[in-house]
């Protein structure tokens, strides 16, 4: 049946999630495999693909068409087993089970963590032991990459002291800002960054009970005690986020001795039960005050110790507390990969999960997203099938931190992205509250602002999924959701499965779902058994049912023009296609198949063949510093373009070609605001001053810039918008010949200059490829940018 259809305007990011059908067409696995080939629909380009980092084995190519069939076997066996039937709740849970009882207490599995590691070791030995689907030629790949900031919660232990006895309960410890390196020192034990060595902060004294608002008004010396507060006090979730900083600061100021954050259960709305209490609390912006050693516990919890309810904590004598936290700046995550062949390897479909959790047990975030991803495994070993087209299955790394995983993936497999249909992340399972109405959902980015709002992928996916059963609703969100996000850019159709509390109601879908809070386990889970294996039916659903043409599903026209983003020293993945998301979907929707070199690999000659359009992204990397820091430590770059990546890319603007060199002052992520500065900033200039411009110190404070003169890059526009103190000052060297473009106040913000038969755009601010704001008309410039790079107007 016709999927329904929902439309959001969401212009901020969102960070987060009947009869038995036949069986559908596939082939038996045998111990060897050869391709089977079906129609594909070959996308249309004028240029050969770009020479970027491949999948982990460059697949066969696809032969003639035909639909696939059975394989022939030496000696007669049974017909394949019907897949869908062999979907386990049983299995399901078990997986569940497993995941979160990894690193208990001890950060779970918190994204770039120990846990986070052990979780994808797990998945690598549950695939080992799929004996069919390694027998058939399952490759796993293992990928590592860096965060700004990672937690490792070593140590959080509790003992209090009831009628002269002491005794522990379980405890964690708390995550602290994720893009405030200087904050989060608050919340490592030791006070440093960068190191993994166990320095536990311990604290003792009489136990401080505060639950009350007279309570909290009237706390009064608590040096040398332990203060047990209501998170009902401080829950953001439920309040205004600044009321609840400032209560929490309220009681920091008062320098007890050890904090512990007091959750109890509720699935009430307008109630707490303890939302974002171990990855984002009120205590995160508190800047007053000591840096207290802090810990969070579940009242329910405390029942073991023989402490019971509120009652039983107000008669704990004494408490003591060990807290051991390490932040590393940058930290470690990973990714694991695996690919199922499939009849055609020319074609590929991708389903995701992200398997790290926020500082809590995950079952329902992202916990079932990776079990069902491990249950499509087991049913295709168990099974017998093979996907008509290849299958990946992507656990992701540091999805909470703001998809750092997905961003290192689409960089790391262009070619894989040129050949996929389609890509589907599970993410995730809620448990909505009483009374609160939720829907199983198929969520994605459409290309609304350029001019098609249809979402071919969720609505094709809808229909398969009504034909097993499962009603999903099709609806499309403006704004970043959770990794499929990451492919957005690169135009590969996406969409997120998420069973989802009814959006902006009760606290938000964090809050309305059980997600971000200590009380995301398998019990919650479990009460949502039928639509964690509903989601599972669609998931399998879209790994054995999307036999489409490679183009079936994009609204794009044939990509016959190339865009080569250049990242060689950009170690930011969020200031790339996987995050500047509008600038990539207008590339392809003006016909340009938007490729990148990925972080790390240098670019050379054979990368930039056959591109109309290149764009050098800035150098930076995960370090302090930036052009307002001082000469000294402005200059002592860390990542800059070589005199090699110079030369290559000089002889190609040389040659004819359009080459953007572009530069950011800040750190960016989500929007044009800075994080924190950009050290590497003049690493920019061994490129531009080969092409004849230079970048030079100084940042520049202004929010847009205004157009200078006549040129086709400026049509239509009046205004473009800067980031605001994330511009670097520009300007163009004697000698050299170019124009202004856009001034912001009297500094060149962007200067169009010649070299040889070509033209290099330079650029001070990155924030130029974001529209921040739904009137900006920096997307009109970028499709004035394509034009030109196709020969318009040069």
């Amino acid at each position: 049946m016709p999927s329904k259809r929902l439309l959001l305007l969401v212009l901020a990011a969102a960070l987060l999630s009947c009869s038995t059908p036949a069986a559908p067409t596939a082939t038996p696995l045998p111990a060897t495999i050869v391709p089977a080939a079906t129609s594909v629909a070959v996308r249309e380009a004028a240029s050969p693909p770009p020479a970027t980092t491949p999948a982990p084995t460059a697949p066969p190519a696809s032969a003639g068409s035909q639909e696939p069939t059975a394989l022939p076997a030496p000696t007669a066996s049974p017909e394949p087993a019907d897949p869908f039937a062999l979907l386990s709740p049983d299995s399901l849970f078990a997986t569940l089970e497993d995941l979160t009882a990894i690193q208990p207490y001890s950060g779970w599995r918190n994204s770039a963590s120990q846990g986070e590691a052990e979780a994808l070791d797990y998945v690598a030995g549950r695939l080992a032991a799929m004996s069919a689907l390694q027998d058939a030629g399952l490759e796993v790949e293992r990928q590592e990459f860096d965060v700004f900031l990672a937690a490792e919660m070593h140590e959080a232990a509790l003992y209090l002291t009831v009628a002269g006895q002491e005794r522990e309960v379980p405890a964690d410890a708390l995550r602290g800002p994720r893009d405030d390196a200087v904050q989060a020192l608050r919340f490592d034990s030791d006070g440093a960054l960068g190191d993994l060595d166990h320095h536990p902060a311990v604290a003792a004294g009489p136990a401080v009970v505060v639950r009350t608002l007279e309570e909290l008004g009237a706390l009064g010396h608590v040096r040398g005690a332990v203060v047990f507060l209501d998170y009902a006090l401080v829950d953001r979730s439920i309040m205004d986020t600044a009321q609840a900083v400032g209560r929490a600061a309220a009681v920091v100021e008062k320098a007890p001795a050890g904090l512990v954050l007091v959750t109890s259960y509720s699935n009430e709305p307008g109630e707490s039960h303890g939302a974002f209490v171990g990855d984002g609390s009120a205590l995160t912006w508190v800047e007053t005050g000591p840096a207290v050693p802090s810990l969070s516990v579940r009242l329910e919890d405390l029942d073991a110790a023989g402490v019971e309810g509120w009652d039983g904590l107000r008669a704990v004598e004494a408490a003591h507390l060990t807290w051991d936290v390490d932040l590393l700046a940058p930290g470690p995550s990973g990714n694991l990969v695996a690919r199922i062949p499939g009849a055609d390897a020319s074609r590929a479909v991708i389903l995701g999960a992200h398997v790290d959790s926020p500082n809590n047990p995950g079952a329902l975030d992202d916990g079932s997203g990776s079990a069902i991803l491990l249950e499509v495994a087991r049913v295709l070993d168990e099974a017998g099938v093979r996907p008509p087209t290849d299958l990946y299955l992507a656990w992701f790394g540091s999805e909470e931190l703001s998809l750092y995983g997905s961003a290192h993936f689409a960089a790391t497999h262009q070619e894989l992205l040129d050949r996929t249909v389609a890509m589907l992340q599970i993410d995730c399972l809620s448990r909505p509250l009483e009374g609160v109405p939720a829907e199983l959902k198929l969520v994605s980015w459409p290309y609304g602002r350029l001019g098609d709002e249809s979402l071919p992928w969720p609505d094709y996916l809808a229909d398969v999924a009504a034909r097993h059963g499962v009603d999903v609703v099709a609806e499309a969100v403006y704004g970043v959701y959770s990794d499929d996000s990451s492919f957005g850019g690169f135009d590969v159709p996406h969409a997120d499965l998420i069973y989802e509390p009814v959006a902006g109601a009760y606290g938000g879908v964090h809050y309305a779902g059980h997600m971000h809070d200590p009380y995301d386990t398998v019990a919650l889970a479990r009460e949502v058994g039928d639509v964690f294996e509903e989601m599972a039916r669609v998931a399998l659903a879209a790994a054995l049912e999307t036999d489409l043409p490679l183009d079936a599903l994009r609204v794009t026209p044939p990509a016959r023009h190339r865009a080569l983003f250049v990242a060689s020293h950009t170690q930011v993945g969020h200031m790339s296609p996987a995050t500047l998301t509008d600038l990539g979907m207008a590339l392809a929707m003006e016909g340009f198949d938007v490729d990148l070199v990925p972080y790390g690999r240098a670019v050379t000659a054979a990368d930039l063949e056959g591109a109309e359009l290149v764009v050098a992204l800035p150098p930076i990397d995960y370090a302090p510093g930036g052009p307002g820091a001082g000469q000294a430590e402005a200059w002592s770059v860390a990542e800059a373009w070589s005199v090699a990546e110079a030369e290559a890319l000089a002889v190609y603007a040389a040659g004819g070609g359009l080459l953007v060199v572009t530069n950011s002052a800040g750190r960016l992520k989500y929007g044009n605001q800075a994080l924190d500065p950009n050290e590497d900033w003049a690493g920019a200039n061994p490129l531009a001053e080969r092409v004849g411009l230079a970048f030079h110190e100084g940042v520049v404070t202004a929010a847009e810039a205004r157009p200078v003169g006549d040129h086709p890059l400026l049509a239509g526009i009046r205004r473009l918008e800067l980031g605001g103190g994330t511009a670097v000052r520009l300007r163009l060297l004697e000698g050299s010949r170019g124009q202004v473009l856009a001034e912001a106040g009297t500094v060149p913000a962007a200067i169009l200059a010649e070299h040889g038969q070509g033209r290099v755009l330079a650029l001070g601010d990155l924030a130029l490829f974001v529209a921040a704001r739904p009137e900006s008309q920096n997307m009109r410039f970028w499709r004035n940018l394509a034009a030109y790079a196709r020969g318009e107007g040069r």
